[in-house]
């Protein structure tokens, strides 16, 4: 059985939008795996966590509260 998947939505420049659109054409890559890739970079360039496990968001806000 495959990882779960989830839906990104969001709104940018329509000129960005198309830019992704051409790029993603000429290297014969699908939106979805562009994306998951760009999320992907992002997240390792900030240095931040990529786990097959959600984030427990209950947990973390009850950590971060505490004196």
């Amino acid at each position: 059985m495959g990882k779960p998947i989830r839906e990104v939505r969001g709104r940018i420049p329509q000129d960005l939008k198309i830019a992704f659109e051409v790029a993603c054409a000429r290297l014969e890559v699908s939106q979805a795996n562009a994306l998951e890739d760009a999320i992907r970079e992002w997240l390792l360039n900030r240095s931040l966590p990529i786990s097959e496990q959600p984030l427990e968001v209950e947990s973390a806000k009850k950590t971060s509260s505490s004196p």
